[in-house]
């Protein structure tokens, strides 16, 4: 199938938009003569754009087309992800929040430095720019896909278009034209789910025939309370490594939290987190909801295992072509939706890779050479301009990865990120970890995630080692596709074999970065004794959390703090 007119008029005026957001804020709006300006807007954003921001940012095209697809394959026990998003968005607001703000730096990780030294600070960065160009290399190959599925578009074609336009405005606009651009994209990723939703559900027959439809399926999934590591979707992994992961994510990563020092204060600070919580909710259930859709369909006939569609991130585009492609438009919607989810995260990423490049490496390994603010404006946009070249480049590279796209996101994400929030937790909770025991701990950390993340993706699973995934069926197809897909399905089976370390390698994606961060924290506090006794570096009190801190909850107090630099703010707290 081939978009028409008003289907491409659809992403025209999004791709238009988008470029026009960028030239409006870098060449109008703003004459652009600060860094901080450039990469935080000035510190005077509003609440509600910055939040939709955030979402945007975090929602990508791979959570759009990835996970409607988990639920069609492992039910509904994705729905308690709504208590670990609220646990993760409480520990951040309550005890990262205030200390970015402390710190009053552009970059997060200016309290890796602070708080241990220069080299941890400059050894995360790099683990950072790392994890986030194969991010953003992947959340661009997604969209990419669904475009190349739907119209017949060469997907290197789509991949560099998208690239390219992202790049353009990302580095003329700065961080207000990211901002703006993102609360557009996150309206058009609500518009394109809802649309979805109401066609499929007049498709499929009502709300009621996909109620029956789905628990038949046994789809209906809210009691898995399994201790199988390996089950993707348990009560455990959902409330303890989702809780992980996304306090990892939103606290973390510099491309979240960078948000987070958008808006004048703390307490705006900690608002924009607890709204994007809710705005997150709601789209996630949408996509909760679109995979119900997908199972009602294809619930007879599995579209892959039927050789329809060659990879599961194609179902959601192929449901798209076969429901919503008969009225004009709303294909295109389809793919403005996809699109918009790609250019918020990957402009958001752009931005945040030039940032911690200028802020922790090269204004801390060259105290000597001072250069002006508006240099600092120029390096900065070609740095965006090299980092998205750079990311166009990978996106060809993870095109040969196999298995789903969102879990190979995870994957990614946990294997690298898990020991950044592991040091966090140590510097902000315990006074006795210094330096070296910090370092030794990271190191081991990440080469023991990288080496679970490479079995992972590289090792073919037996059958009993799927993660919980639930059958499938093919009684709808035609007859020779039954008599490919049983050929198929045995030869595969019969070339799998085991070996001694197939349960690490089978272990949920949910689990990698509980394990990651417990593993760091356990060899820090082991090295501590080790290797910290000739550390005579005083630690500052206010990058620690204090008992105060951790048993004060729901209230809000205004205090004076002390800077680290020096400086004495008025930070008024939530909760």
């Amino acid at each position: 199938m081939y978009l028409g007119w008003i289907d491409y008029g659809v992403l025209i005026v999004l791709l238009i938009s988008s470029g026009g957001i960028g030239i409006y804020h870098g060449c109008v709006r703003s004459k652009q003569v600060s860094t901080k300006e450039f990469l935080v807007a000035d510190g005077q954003m509003r609440i509600l754009p910055t939040a939709m921001s955030l979402l945007a940012s975090i929602t990508s095209a791979a959570s759009l087309l990835g996970m409607p697809v988990e639920i069609y394959y492992y039910g509904t026990m994705f729905i308690y992800c709504i208590i670990s998003w609220f646990l993760a968005t409480y520990l951040t607001m309550k005890f990262f929040i205030p200390k970015f703000h402390l710190i009053g730096n552009i970059s997060i990780y200016a309290y890796l430095e602070q708080r241990f030294s220069l080299t941890i600070r400059i050894l995360v960065t790099c683990s950072f720019i790392l994890v986030t160009i194969l991010y953003m290399s992947v959340i661009l190959y997604g969209p990419s896909l669904a475009l190349s599925q739907v119209t017949g578009l060469n997907i290197w074609i789509a991949v560099g278009l998208c690239g390219v336009i992202c790049t353009i405005y990302t580095s003329i606009g700065g961080m207000k034209a990211v901002i703006w651009t993102d609360v557009i994209q996150a309206s058009i990723m609500f518009l394109g789910l809802i649309s979805t939703i109401i066609l499929g559900l007049i498709d499929a027959g009502g709300i009621s025939k996909v109620f029956e439809i789905v628990k038949n399926g046994n789809r209906l999934q809210f009691s898995v309370i399994s201790f199988d590591p390996s089950i993707r979707y348990t009560i455990w992994s959902i409330l303890i490594g989702t809780t992980f992961s996304s306090t990892a994510q939103y606290a973390c990563i510099q491309t979240q939290a960078q948000r987070y020092m958008c808006v004048k204060d703390t307490k705006s600070a900690q608002k924009v987190a607890w709204t994007n919580y809710i705005m997150n909710v709601i789209m996630q259930m949408l996509c909760l909801c679109v995979g119900c859709l997908l199972y009602a369909k294809y619930s007879q006939c599995d579209p892959l295992r039927a050789k329809i569609i060659s990879r599961p991130d194609q179902m959601y585009p192929l449901f798209v072509i076969e429901t919503l492609g008969k009225f004009p438009g709303l294909t295109g919607l389809f793919i403005a939706c996809i699109l918009s989810a790609t250019l918020s995260t990957f402009s958001s990423g752009v931005n945040s890779i030039a940032t911690v490049i200028l802020e922790d490496i090269y204004k801390r390994l060259s105290n000597k050479i001072e250069i002006s603010n508006k240099q600092q404006v120029i390096l900065s946009k070609i740095l965006s301009v090299l980092v998205g070249c750079l990311t166009v480049f990978m996106a060809f590279i993870v095109s040969y990865m196999k298995s789903n796209i969102i879990t190979i996101i995870v994957q990614i994400f946990g294997a690298f990120v898990a020991p950044i929030l592991g040091l966090y937790l140590l510097g902000l909770f315990s006074s006795r970890v210094k330096t070296p025991s910090a370092l030794v701990s990271f190191f081991l950390s990440l080469i023991f995630q990288i080496f679970v993340l490479f079995g992972s993706i590289f090792t073919d699973k037996p059958l009993n080692k799927q993660g919980g995934r639930l059958p499938t069926s093919i009684h709808g197809c035609i007859p020779s596709s039954i008599n490919n897909i049983t050929i198929s399905t045995t030869t595969t089976t019969t070339n799998r074999s085991y070996h001694v370390l197939m349960p690490l390698f089978s272990i949920s994606p949910l689990w990698f970065i509980f394990n990651g961060t417990i593993l760091t924290i356990v060899l820090g506090m082991i090295f501590t004794f080790i290797l910290d006794s000739k550390d005579t570096k005083i630690i500052n009190p206010s990058l620690l959390i204090s008992r105060n801190e951790i048993f004060s909850c729901f209230s809000s107090r205004k205090e004076k703090v002390k800077r680290t630099d020096g400086t004495m703010i008025e930070q008024e707290t939530m909760l």
